[in-house]
């Protein structure tokens, strides 16, 4: 893996902890949307997304996945499961991206 690929792993992981947070101190009803911080990595952006709980939690259900901006995907390092109209759904591919993502996981 290279040191851009690692980097990119570990600020989504950071990424993803800013939501917990986020999700932990804003209890909603599950129809209802947060503002959460885009997990795409970057270290420049500032991206918000509209999503809701019940939506984030079927995210967080597997730690490899991240939501992200649609101009935000990494093809060469994850994959898309899913795309709406407000956020895409990305999946980190098998090897040290993956392995990170699993490993920062505040849920597991």
């Amino acid at each position: 893996m290279s040191e851009r690929e690692a980097r990119i792993a570990r600020n989504e992981a950071v990424a993803r902890e800013i939501n917990e947070g986020i999700e932990d101190a804003r209890p909603t009803s599950a129809a209802e949307y947060v503002r959460m911080v885009c997990e795409c990595g970057r270290p420049d952006c500032s991206s918000v997304i509209a999503i809701s709980i019940q939506e984030y939690e079927a995210v967080r259900a597997d730690p490899r996945a991240f939501v992200v901006e649609h101009a935000h995907v990494s093809p060469d390092v994850e994959d898309t499961v899913r795309t709406t109209d407000r956020f895409v759904i990305i999946r980190k591919r098998e090897g040290m991206p993956a392995a990170i993502a699993e490993e920062e996981d505040p849920r597991s």
